[in-house]
């Protein structure tokens, strides 16, 4: 009877359990406030449970006062009471560089399930170098990432970076920059308002960058307000840089001594020489005065600027319920060690985020740059130091203020004149971004962004070149006689450049999940059109030094205009899938086209896509005997085909006349009739009307672990074949004196690997993280399109060697006698 009773108890027992639970919604975010996607909530002790949304967001009814266990990968899991209805949990990171959200093309991911070869940096790893030119901070932080700086001078020490080695023979070889999502260079932006910089490396995470993509992509994430209140912060360093390497050189009396010697080698007369003894004996016995004995410190006297740099930046962060707000300004200077050489940069961000409603986000981005640059006008300032280290100290440098000597040289030609007192070359750069944009989310799930971007470039040059008063000791009359001017001709060059680049984007996101298949799907559509147009004007026979202004000019005359114009659209799409974040696929792709070839001939548009793979092994039951050694384990493997239309030539596959006649009159493009030289114009270059990007497909494979809880181990295999490449086609001379043409016919190919590996530890407040990483890539020319060689001096292009290998006579030893000659 008990039991009946029970039994037919049992339905309202049921629904009095189910009147007692309350829905909940909560959101769940990471240390920086930022929201966690895909992450579990729980219910303790049972199976009920729900994912959070792209927004970290998530709902789910459960009995009043349960417990809910929150976790994701990468995180420890949290723990929550489900006493209100409107809950918070802030997962603490259990591995950062599992739990990262790491900034892919046109969106975000976790660290963990990314399937492609991407690297991520930080702001407070990026801001721990000291430097003038954001391009030098990935120096040896990223593997397979090379980093040249060619120069140390201020305001043109920017690196050259290439990923994955050379990619290309005639057509740039540096990688896509992207600035919040705008393309861009690096050194348009001050390091301390950047969040993050992630460099994509494989086909799987480039080929939604389409015809740009060949060369790897870098992404750059600015900072963002987030959190409630204000923060006010400054960050400063002062550093002085000195010359290094600077070879030993030899005093007046060692020149003099070792050029006798050459002299006599050179003539096989021990009796022959260039400096008599009795001059050497007096250089011996006499200080330098100067007059008659002179000894020149041509570094030392040249050498005389500070070297010092200073960088002042003030961040002011603004956090809210509907109105966030960072605000970046930052102030850079940098002296050269030579005089007129010297770098000044300002730098101010704002960026605004407006929370319109649950649903609607408003956000924007303002950037002013503007930076100023000063060279001496007749040479750079490596070749200025270059000269001084080869020239003889028995040369006449600097008698007294204002007072050059000839430095030895029949041209006058004296370093210290030319840095002090020659003129200066000015640049000025302005760089203004607008970018305006809005995420709406209108049902659960799916995000739907779109924004439009304005960046401007106005540099300016001013380059005034003034003679300078070449001396001569008297000995006569114990004084200085001028004997000439140096250059012997004052010019003025002033030229200003406008380059608007502007971008629209739209992209819709959605995220979805049916049991354990998690998936999310992304797709849009971006253009960009970029003008550029060009102005310089030049005059000469300035007589005052001081009013370096064109209407002063009483000389020849020049001037010289360009205006240029490229467009480029495509449509882009992404699928991510995954079986209990465990097995991962990923499929891209994107539909490109390109102004730079012919629309005639159905060249502008290509499809370029991608597909990459990723097992989490250490999710596996077998595996869990050995979770003590290896916390996280996964394997990725990609392939993906990807373009490079980024060419000298804005209209490759057009022909233009042109008239250079007007700097070269000896070109030929004018004509001799009566008497009378006649202006002309001619095609100067062969046009190619079949002419498409480069094409380069590259495969991946790769393994992420963690072992023992503090080491971090990434390893890369990859093999990049590149086809289609830019050459120059060499054309019989009968076909005229115009530049070949520009043809799709080379072939090359990249082979490489890469190893990285990462120990961090924190002990209380205390921690630090070590990384050591090695990568080597293979380079292969295989096809030339039938050339037998590309010379390029010293290196030299062929089939079957690496490109611009040196090429040149091999040394089998000395001759020790005559007899073996």
């Amino acid at each position: 009877m008990r039991k009946l009773l029970l039994l037919l108890m049992l339905p309202f027992i049921g629904l009095f359990a189910l009147a007692k639970e309350t829905r909940v919604t909560g959101k769940v975010t990471n240390a920086a406030g930022e929201p966690v996607a895909g992450a579990s909530v729980v219910v303790k002790g049972q199976r009920k449970g729900v994912a959070t949304n792209t927004g970290g967001e998530f709902t789910i009814s459960v009995p009043k006062g349960a417990t809910l266990v929150i976790s994701s990968i990468g995180f420890a899991p949290e723990e929550i009471r489900a006493n209100g209805t409107n809950l918070s949990a802030t997962l603490k990171s259990d591995n950062n560089q599992l739990s990262d959200v790491v900034v892919v093309g046109y969106g975000t991911q976790r660290r963990a399930n990314i399937t492609g070869s991407v690297v991520t940096l930080k702001n407070d790893v990026l801001t721990r170098r000291q430097v003038a030119s954001t391009s030098n901070l990935l120096q040896g932080l990223a593997p397979g990432v090379s980093v040249q700086q060619q120069s140390g001078k201020p305001g043109g020490d920017a690196a050259s970076i290439s990923i994955r080695g050379i990619s290309s023979i005639s057509a740039g070889t540096g990688p896509l920059i992207i600035i919040d999502g705008v393309v861009s260079t690096l050194d348009n932006i001050d390091p301390n308002a950047i969040e993050s910089i992630s460099v994509l490396k494989d086909a799987a995470s480039t080929a939604i960058y389409g015809s740009r993509a060949s060369n790897g992509v870098i992404l750059v994430r600015t900072k963002r307000a987030t959190g409630i209140g204000l923060k006010v912060s400054y960050n400063n360093f002062i550093s002085k840089q000195v010359a290094t390497a600077i070879p030993q050189r030899t005093t007046a009396i060692e020149h003099m001594e070792l050029s006798n010697i050459a002299e006599q080698n050179r003539t096989g007369n021990p009796a022959s020489f260039l400096y008599p003894t009795s001059l050497i004996d007096k250089y011996k016995t006499t200080p330098a005065n100067n007059m008659d004995v002179i000894n020149t410190d041509w570094l030392g006297l040249l050498l005389t600027n500070s070297g010092l740099m200073q960088n002042h930046n003030i961040q002011l962060i603004s956090g809210g319920d509907r109105v966030n707000v960072f605000t970046s300004v930052s102030y850079l200077k940098q002296q050269g060690l030579i005089q007129n050489n010297s770098y000044e940069r300002y730098d101010v961000r704002f960026n605004p985020d407006f929370k319109i409603s649950d649903k609607l986000t408003v956000s924007g981005v303002f950037s002013y740059n503007n930076s100023k640059t000063i060279n001496p006008s007749t040479s750079s300032p490596e070749f200025i130091i270059r000269q001084a280290i080869g020239l003889p100290a028995i040369g006449g440098g600097v008698y007294g203020d204002g007072i050059y000597g000839s430095a030895g040289q029949s041209n006058n030609r004296n370093p210290i004149a030319s840095a002090e007192a020659a003129g200066t070359a000015v640049r000025n750069d302005n760089t203004f971004l607008t970018k305006a944009g809005f995420t709406y989310r209108p049902v659960k799930n799916l995000e739907m962004e779109a924004y439009w971007a304005r960046e401007v470039r106005n540099p300016t040059t001013k380059s005034f070149v003034k003679n300078v008063d070449i001396y001569q000791p008297n000995l006569t009359t114990n004084s200085y006689d001028k004997i000439a001017v140096w250059p012997g001709s004052t010019s003025l060059g002033q030229s200003y450049f406008n380059n608007v680049y502007k971008t629209y984007l739209a992209q819709a996101t959605y995220t979805g999940k049916i049991k354990d298949n998690n998936f999310k799907l992304l797709a849009g559509a971006q253009s960009e059109l970029f003008t550029n147009s060009f102005f310089s004007a030049s005059r000469t026979g300035f007589i005052n030094p001081n009013q370096p202004y064109l209407n002063l000019g009483s000389g020849t005359r020049d001037n010289d205009a360009s205006a240029n114009e490229l467009a480029l659209a495509g449509f882009f799409s992404r699928v991510n899938y995954n079986y209990t974040e465990k097995y991962f696929l990923e499929l891209n792709g994107r539909y490109d086209g390109s102004s730079r070839f012919s629309q005639q001939l159905n060249k502008q548009w290509g499809f370029f896509p991608s597909a990459s793979v990723g097992w989490i092994f250490s999710k596996e039951r077998f595996f869990k005997g050995a979770s003590q050694l290896i916390s996280f384990g996964k394997l990725r493997g990609s392939i993906g085909s990807l373009g490079n239309q980024n060419l000298s030539s804005y209209y490759p596959f057009d022909a233009f006349y042109g008239q250079s006649a007007y700097r070269n009159p000896t070109n030929g493009t004018n004509a001799y009739f009566n008497n009378v030289t006649t202006l002309g114009y001619a095609i100067l270059e062969f046009p190619n009307r079949q002419i498409e990007w480069e094409k380069s497909n590259q495969w991946n494979v790769g393994v992420d672990l963690g072992i023992a809880k503090y080491f971090t181990v990434t390893a890369d295999y990859y093999v990049r074949s590149l086809k289609d490449m830019i050459l120059r086609q060499p054309l019989p001379s009968y076909a005229g004196g115009a530049t070949n043409p520009l043809i799709n016919a080379g072939k090359m190919e990249n082979r490489g690997w890469e190893l990285s590996l990462n120990y961090r530890r924190k002990f209380r407040d205390f921690g630090f993280d070590i990384t050591g990483m090695i990568s080597d890539v293979k380079n292969k020319v295989t096809s030339l399109a039938g050339n037998s060689f590309l010379d390029g001096g010293s290196v030299r292009t062929q089939e079957g060697e690496a490109f611009n290998s040196y090429f040149g006579y091999q040394a089998i030893g000395y001759f020790q006698d005559t007899n073996q000659i």
